[in-house]
């Protein structure tokens, strides 16, 4: 790989479909101010649309004809730009992960998409390349990941990556290794995870956002019917309609979540963890463990009653934007599987922690944090309407939050490792190891140092500028152990560098 190669010449027309994307909202709102019959001053939005469509393929074109790649002397070189040409270096050893993504657009034509991130990367990739043939992708990521092994010193793996690399540079496709580990997500733990997803809330929003602008492509007539059938109907009809949204949001939540981690599967091999997963959308992404900062078990209100939970990694680099900025590992698992896998994928981790509840002088603190307001608000209501004392249902909901976050509050220290448990909707346990802790704080108020009380955080290296996690209102001499825990490892660096 050394001479430079354009993508596949199917990137003009993915680029403008990806473009037309960008510009929906001018598109819904020409739509809702007025119709392409209705001309306003010397342009119709027909205009508009050609515009918007001209632009869209001709910057896939230009992006198509100044976008070139080369892989070859340890590093990826980029160059793009139509009017200001830039270039970018990434060497193998700043790879922080490896996407290979296989979505709707790029099967049509048979190709993928590979994004290549290193650390401090922002929430873009470092570099995407949009439409390439999938070979070519996997012989790009086999030459990239070359730096994962060699941190792991393993001879034997650097010798078969140079025979790989002689393959490369005779034609010849790299041959697939067989994994050590393998996990795969089962049909019914598919379903299960599906059924119980936490994206029902932003379908349920999207539904009934696309209902309120139904108005907008009705005839006035026909409007007006609607919505005096609906007002003499009452309220029994009003209530069926909202479940009716409701049940509408949770199938789409179904269908949209078997979608995306349909033939879900992880993978292991050696210091290398690839995960694939969908069924329209194909997406497989590799991470090096010994690069993963932090791992996080989050239980949500529907999956905790019945006993399972989702597993994330934090890894410098790696994350997407749908998953919040985190690499789900185990979609569902029952927590009690989860130190089987770990002893296949991360064995140093361990699950098990023996955990310090925040003591039991905290539990007003915290059911007041989450019920003054609603106790406000319920107040007011109730003061100027009938409906206010329907307030008091949300105060009793706001009670029961206070008093989970009460309870599932705790940390831990297990020798080089940390663990975290918290809520504010979902449980989360968040493990880290103590050299990948960026930093670590405590945090006292006025009120808390009245009941012998603090707050502890911590900071992770993740895919943007971190993540952070802490506990609120733990035992003020738990609090000083964590610190001197961390601030002993922070001494002895210092020592050894100086």
């Amino acid at each position: 790989m050394t001479e430079l190669k354009r993508m596949h010449p199917a990137t003009i027309f993915i680029s403008a479909v990806l473009a037309l994307k960008e510009f929906i909202l001018p598109i819904i709102i020409s739509l809702f101010i007025g119709t392409t019959t209705n001309p306003i001053g010397f342009f119709r939005f027909e205009y508009i649309w050609i515009f918007l469509l001209v632009v869209a393929i001709l910057s896939g074109l230009l992006r198509w004809i100044f976008f070139k790649y080369r892989v070859s002397e340890g590093l990826l070189y980029i160059q793009h730009g139509v009017f200001i040409r830039k270039k970018r270096f990434i060497y193998q050893h700043k790879v922080q992960s490896i996407d290979i993504t296989a979505g709707l657009f790029q099967r049509l034509f048979g190709l993928v998409k590979l994004k290549v991130e290193t650390a401090g990367g922002g929430s873009e990739p470092e570099v995407s390349l949009l439409a390439i043939q999938k070979e070519e992708a996997i012989n790009i990521r086999q030459y990239l990941k070359k730096s994962f092994r060699e941190e792991a010193n393993d001879h034997t793996t650097s010798m078969s990556e140079e025979i790989n690399d002689e393959a490369e540079h005779k034609g010849h496709a790299v041959t697939e290794e067989q994994p050590e580990f393998q996990w795969h997500l089962t049909n019914l733990r598919l379903w299960i995870s599906a059924l119980t997803s936490s994206g029902i809330g932003l379908t349920l929003s999207a539904v009934f956002v696309l209902l309120g602008q139904v108005e907008q492509f009705l005839p006035e007539a026909i409007y007006d019917r609607v919505f005096s059938f609906f007002r003499d109907s009452g309220l029994w009809l009003l209530l069926f309609l909202l479940f009716a949204g409701f049940l509408l949001a949770w199938l789409i939540s179904i269908g949209a979540h078997m979608l995306k981690y349909g033939s879900f599967k992880i993978e292991k091999y050696g210091n290398e963890l690839v995960i694939s997963r969908g069924i329209i959308e194909k997406r497989q992404l590799t991470i090096a463990l010994n690069r993963v900062t932090a791992i996080s078990i989050e239980k949500s209100i529907l999956r905790q009653p019945i006993g399972f939970a989702t597993v994330y990694v934090e890894c410098a680099g790696g994350g997407s934007m749908d998953e919040q900025l985190s690499t789900v590992i185990l979609p569902i698992i029952r927590p009690k599987e989860i130190q089987a896998i770990f002893a296949e994928v991360l064995p140093h981790y361990e699950m098990n922690h023996t955990l310090n509840s925040i003591p039991k002088r905290a539990i007003f603190r915290a059911m007041r944090r989450m019920s003054w307001l609603p106790i406000v608000v319920t107040s007011i209501t109730c003061y100027f309407t009938s409906y206010g004392y329907w307030g008091i249902v949300i105060i009793l909901l706001s009670l029961l939050l206070g008093y989970l976050q009460y309870r599932d509050g705790a940390t831990s220290i297990n020798g080089d490792f940390i663990c975290f448990r918290f809520r504010l909707l979902k449980q989360t346990t968040v493990i880290s190891e103590k050299k990948k802790i960026q930093s670590m704080e405590s945090h006292i108020s006025f009120f808390q140092k009245r009941k012998r009380l603090a707050s502890i955080q911590f900071s992770v290296l993740s895919s943007i500028t971190g993540r952070t996690y802490k506990v609120v209102d733990q035992d003020e001499e738990n609090v000083q152990r964590l610190l001197e825990w961390y601030s002993k490892e922070s001494s002895e660096k210092d020592v050894r560098s100086s």
